[in-house]
């Protein structure tokens, strides 16, 4: 949550913070069309192994940064090791669970992730208006150093049949990520369209509120603590429901939520408005994870199932990595309506194609 008033601390603009995670969004996307496939043949551990490894890496050398120009081989780095995690890591975990359980386990996995929200977020803040953000990142660096460990100590690697790595037909194949596959056309359109929606916004959310609203760092940290206790809060019930009821309903549920959370945003006037709206928004984000993971993961065979999610993760990423520099633009000659406004139009557009789409 520091990242984004990170990087302003260090002399960047709103358009070059929306630029460089533009940059970060494509080099991380453009690389998954290897990563996941990769993955299908060597396996799923030592890939994730080496995100962590390189995720040490760039949060050690944003310990040492004097400007935001110094922070560009580090988005590099970043960029790779979340290249390996987004494919890799939903895919270990819907090898470790039955058809039928998924929505529970991504939900008991993203609810792992979100319950340090409680307090972290807040904490953060707090500390990084007091002694400064390297504190911040420092302490990050050695609670990654440690999951990183019990990582490697604990779990095992779930591919069951792994083969030789043929470069030849994995660059084949590659030329193939624009055709969708398993009948999941209409599901490609509403998850590109739907990330480009949401990074023209959000890509730069915290900038845009510090500027507008005055909104500060502890405040930031508390609307993070308040997003984190709505979706750890209703994480497992989420992921129930989808079970028994279906991941297609609940993805149009999600949508109808976030669009909710744009309007709040438009008529928001202070901290206050902002907070409710992220405890809104917590319920989105709850309820799209285990339907969005459990949706692809039905689509495809195991052997196939990293492919998929780096290909998804690639087209989403490849075509919303200019959304945070045209919001930042945006911002910039029309004020912190105009980007959520676009993000808004492109949301109707998501819901109306979500209800068209067949259940997985």
């Amino acid at each position: 949550m520091v990242w984004q008033p990170y990087v302003l601390s260090l002399g960047a603009t709103i358009p070059i913070l929306g630029s460089l995670t533009g940059m970060q969004t494509a080099i991380r996307s453009g690389l998954q069309l290897i990563t996941g496939r990769v993955s299908d043949c060597v396996g799923r551990k030592s890939l994730l192994i080496s995100s962590y490894s390189l995720s040490l890496v760039g949060i050690f050398l944003s310990l040492l940064a004097r400007s935001w120009i110094f922070l560009i081989p580090t988005i590099f780095i970043f960029s790779v090791s979340g290249a390996l995690w987004e494919p890799i890591f939903p895919t270990m975990i819907s090898e470790s669970s039955e058809r039928d359980e998924r929505g529970t386990a991504f939900s008991l996995m993203s609810l792992t992730w979100f319950l340090p929200g409680f307090y972290a977020p807040a904490l953060a803040g707090y500390l990084a208006e007091r002694y400064g953000f390297r504190h911040v990142l420092g302490i990050l660096l050695l609670t990654e150093l440690s999951a990183s460990i019990v990582f490697t100590a604990y779990i095992k690697e779930t591919l069951k049949r792994r083969r030789a790595l043929d470069l030849r037909h994995l660059l084949s194949s590659i030329r193939e990520v624009l055709i969708p596959r398993f009948g999941l056309s209409k599901f490609y359109a509403v998850v590109i369209i739907d990330r480009f929606s949401w990074a023209v916004g959000e890509g730069i959310f915290f900038g845009m509120l510090m500027k507008t609203f005055n909104i500060t760092v502890i405040q930031w940290g508390i609307m993070s603590s308040v997003f984190s206790v709505v979706v750890a809060a209703s994480q497992m019930p989420m992921g129930k429901l989808v079970d028994r009821h279906g991941r297609r309903l609940f993805l149009i549920v999600s949508r109808m939520i976030w669009l909710f959370v744009l309007v709040g945003y438009l008529v928001s006037k202070g901290f206050l408005g902002f907070l409710l709206c992220q405890g809104f928004l917590g319920l989105a984000v709850s309820t799209w994870i285990p339907a969005f993971n459990a949706y692809v993961s039905n689509a495809v065979p195991e052997e196939e199932r990293g492919r998929l999610f780096g290909d998804l993760n690639c087209l989403m990423g490849l075509t919303s990595f200019p959304a945070p520099v045209l919001g930042a633009f945006i911002y910039e000659s029309y004020g912190f309506k105009a980007p959520i406004l676009a993000s808004l139009i492109l949301s109707f557009l998501v819901s109306s194609i979500l209800v068209t789409i067949g259940e997985r």
